[in-house]
């Protein structure tokens, strides 16, 4: 009766039983895996020299009878299919379902050859456990000066005997297994080695993606300090044009009381053009407003379609990144018992550790903006961009030194970026709305920003309502 191998591939028959199969139906294996899955045989003289053992006998002789040169030209062949969509996870996952079978197979046996050295131990501990007992027995006879001491170290004889057999049998279950286990580790690292090459692959084919959906990332970033730099500046207009509607209501008062009509104050020129200067005023930052929704919703709509792009990669990495998880059983087996004049040296392994979680990066809270009915404080003097700038810088050096390094601010940049003059004034929650899209844009660490934060802003109030 057959077992199945992976993926639904017949595997040859097996008797339980034989624990030793012979090594040609691993090697005849490959093949008759590859027709009976409905490919075509790759066991023709094209396959590179790599996997020359996975070869029957008669095309093993044609393989070997070609030149090097020969051998090098279908080498390169079959690593070029590495490179063509579609073929070459088909092949990668004949050799993966190959090499997955052989490794499951071995490591079935070396399981059960584990489990019978475990029964000897269990025996030869037995058998220790006795000797050392009889041993015991035969102290106490001889310092009484009672018989029956040298009968009692005849069966020890005995036992010693039995001992030595079982360690014999036990050394060549640990030979088996030690075989089956090293033949499991080859098969999993030629496993992980297919499952590579095809990560790679998917890697190289990510990788514009992966740069397009960065740089669309930063565009984004950068059109949302736009944002934030613009409605600090509506603000300012906002509270410009509140002045103008006021004289404009001053001025149609004055008309009212002097008897004009309401026709007559309309056509009035002074009122007009502070009519106009309203209207142009709030219709440009309206303007301004839709502009930069637009650019970032045109920006995430980018982002949607080269995501969507990169995801069928995305699943196919992942499935081998999958493949290579699936571990061999850790089988300790104890260490053989070797006689005194013997030296046996064993070898160290090295163990692999899971990569750790990489902390969740410092992400800056923005300063949320006042209710609509709230009033601000007019009469509070706002500091300059400059000011800004400097005190912040100052606050990080006082009380982080050369920690604070990395999340200094150059007022240059920051000027150049912002496209905010020196001199332009500023509210600090809107300072620090600004600052965070900056430290965002330039990829900088914000944990520092995080937590102090409010205190400037708190401190800043405290010197402007001083002022």
């Amino acid at each position: 009766m057959s077992q199945e191998g992976p993926r639904g591939i017949p595997t040859p028959g097996s008797n339980a039983e034989n624990l030793n199969t012979d090594n040609a139906a691993e090697t005849n294996a490959g093949p008759r895996i590859a027709v009976e899955a409905g490919v075509e045989d790759i066991g023709g003289p094209e396959i590179p020299f790599v996997v020359a053992e996975q070869l029957n006998d008669s095309n093993r002789n044609i393989f070997e009878k070609m030149s090097h040169k020969g051998r090098d030209i279908a080498s390169r062949a079959y690593e070029g299919l590495y490179k063509v969509p579609v073929v070459n996870r088909l092949v990668g996952k004949m050799e993966i379902a190959y090499n997955q079978f052989w490794a499951d197979r071995h490591e079935d046996k070396a399981i059960k050859f584990k489990e019978k050295a475990d029964g000897v131990d269990i025996q030869l501990g037995t058998f220790d456990q006795a000797t050392k007992q009889i041993g015991l027995t035969i102290e106490g006879l001889k310092q009484q000066k009672m018989p029956g001491a040298e009968s009692l170290q005849v069966q020890l004889r005995d036992i010693e005997n039995q001992r030595r057999g079982l360690l014999d049998k036990r050394d060549k279950y640990q030979s088996k297994f030690e075989k089956r286990d090293n033949k499991l580790k080859l098969y999993t690292n030629e496993r992980d080695r297919v499952a590579d090459k095809l990560i790679d692959y998917y890697n190289e084919r990510m990788a514009p993606m992966e740069k397009e959906l960065g740089n669309l990332e930063t565009c984004r970033d950068r059109v949302g300090l736009v944002v934030a730099v613009t409605e600090a500046k509506h603000k300012e207009e906002k509270a410009r044009l509140s002045g103008v509607e006021k004289r404009k209501v001053q001025i149609e008062e004055a008309l009212r009381s002097i008897g004009r009509s309401e026709k007559e104050i309309k056509k009035f020129e002074a009122v007009k053009a502070l009519d106009k200067i309203i209207v142009d005023g709030r219709e440009k930052m309206k303007k301004e407003m839709a502009n930069l929704a637009r650019r970032k919703a045109e920006i995430n709509k980018t982002v949607a379609k080269v995501d969507k792009k990169a995801n069928p990669y995305r699943d196919k990495r992942e499935k081998f990144v999958r493949i290579k998880q699936g571990r061999p059983v850790e089988m300790n087996m104890s260490a053989r018992q070797r006689g005194v004049d013997n030296k046996f040296e064993e070898q160290t392994r090295g163990h692999t550790r899971a990569e750790g979680e990489e902390p969740p990066s410092g992400k800056f809270e923005e300063v949320p903006e006042p209710a609509e009915g709230e009033e601000s404080n007019e009469t509070a003097e706002n500091f300059e961009v400059s000011r800004y700038v400097f005190d912040w810088n100052a606050v990080l050096k006082d009380k982080y030194k050369n920690d604070a390094s990395k999340e200094m601010v150059d007022v240059q940049d920051f000027i150049k970026t912002t496209g905010l003059a020196g001199s332009y004034k500023l509210e600090p929650s809107d300072f620090m709305k600004i600052l965070g899209r900056y430290y965002k844009l330039k990829k900088m660490p914000t944990g520092k920003l995080n937590a102090e934060a409010n205190g400037f802003i708190e401190m800043l109030e405290i010197v402007r309502n001083k002022i």
